[in-house]
């Protein structure tokens, strides 16, 4: 399937809609200053080591409006109206349950469990699994309603975004698919991306608008098998180029077969230290080698996930190539990795630059028809998500 928006077509997930005359092309504008964003970031990391770490829910606040009053659609800028408050309650509030779930636990080993445990097993083992058993479900829930949060303090022309729906629905809904796609292989990827981008983006609204999206996973399916298969073989090519240099590398060493036993049967301490340390770089090469056709991919579901969403008469396109996806994702980790995680405001910054040069808007809302929206969004926000994935902004 092409790039091009479905919406107005015979057999479109929504009732076909007329496209409008009116399909001026714009861009959004980003003129954040990295210098001005890492004065923020840095203030910031002052504040979290003299408050151990409380300060955090304001500086991420400060940084976000900063972030959105730099980006504007059509002229006029984003506002952000949270406050770091809300993000503290909801932050306190999960600590609580968690609280809660550890006396739970501990009821269950000292009347029930403890008597039959196994040997070595100690409560704080059966608590950290119990944590990891439920942090996965739990961070696709705190996924959900840190972006429904994010949306609701969003304005734009004054007007509120938001969005509805169940994040607890969300968070089981991802995790099922996402055990059934590890059980098939990564088989069913499309069909993940598309049912989890469905609830996302359908629920969001702007105003009284909703947005609406067409997409279907039997339109990217077949490029997904080509991609699929082809990664593959490229695993496989590269392991077999690699064995081949060990082989090649261990016979000019002068190691015989007998010594390389010896070596894999009853291995030194440095020698398994050896092996790990080249696990690991055989591993950094592989993940590199394999990385343009990862984001070949990613790219072009990028582009057709945001082809097949609009909001009324509001089309979205995006040209984003596998080069620029490359560039932006190794970049972005070698910034991270290098800087420490010192490196996140340019990660932002970079961030925001990709998406105002990259996405298209064709058309423009139509302001007499779109009034403030009934719902006032979350009252906390975060908790779960500050508490089980911590990676962004």
């Amino acid at each position: 399937m092409s790039d091009i928006s479905p919406w107005g077509q015979k057999g479109s997930a929504a009732q076909p809609v007329p496209i409008p005359l009116d399909l001026t092309p714009s861009r959004p504008v980003y003129d954040g200053k990295l210098g001005e964003l890492y004065g923020i970031y840095l203030r910031h990391l002052t504040l979290m080591v003299l408050t151990l770490g409380w300060s955090r829910f304001w500086g991420r606040t400060r940084l976000r409006r900063y972030l959105w009053n730099h980006l504007s659609i059509l002229g006029d800028r984003f506002e952000y109206r949270g406050r770091g408050i809300e993000l503290m309650i909801g932050f306190v509030l999960v600590l609580a349950v968690l609280g809660i779930w550890a006396g739970l636990m501990w009821l269950v080993w000292e009347f029930g469990f403890e008597a039959h445990a196994v040997p070595g097993l100690g409560f704080m083992n059966l608590f950290y699994l119990s944590i990891v058993f439920i942090g996965i479900p739990l961070a696709f829930v705190g996924q959900y309603a840190g972006l429904r949060y994010r949306l609701s303090r969003t304005r734009w022309r004054g007007i509120r975004c938001g969005m509805v729906g169940s994040a607890w629905a969300y968070g089981g809904l991802a995790t099922l698919l996402n055990m059934a796609n590890a059980i098939t292989g990564q088989l069913l990827t499309p069909l993940v991306s598309v049912n989890l981008a469905r609830p996302r983006i359908s629920h969001a609204f702007f105003g009284t608008q909703r947005f609406d999206f067409a997409g279907s996973a039997g339109d990217i399916y077949g490029r997904y098998i080509g991609y699929y298969f082809l990664n593959i073989f490229v695993w496989i090519l590269a392991i077999g180029l690699v064995v081949a240099a060990v082989i090649a590398g261990g016979m000019q060493l002068g190691f015989t077969a007998e010594e390389v036993e010896k070596l894999v049967t009853a291995p030194s301490l440095r020698s398994v230290l050896l092996l790990i340390a080249a696990g690991v770089v055989l591993y950094i090469v592989f993940g590199l080698m394999i990385l343009p056709l990862r984001c070949w991919w990613q790219a072009y579901l990028l582009r057709y996930l945001v082809a097949r969403t609009r909001a009324g008469n509001v089309l979205f396109a995006s040209a984003i190539s596998t080069r620029q996806m490359w560039g932006f994702m190794v970049l972005n980790y070698l910034i991270v990795v290098l800087t420490l995680g010192l490196g996140w405001p340019w990660v932002m910054h970079r961030t925001l630059r990709l998406i105002a040069g990259e996405l298209w808007i064709y058309g423009a809302p139509q302001g007499a028809t779109i009034g403030q929206p009934a719902q006032r969004g979350p009252r906390f926000g975060e908790g779960l998500l500050d508490m089980f994935d911590v990676t962004g902004f």
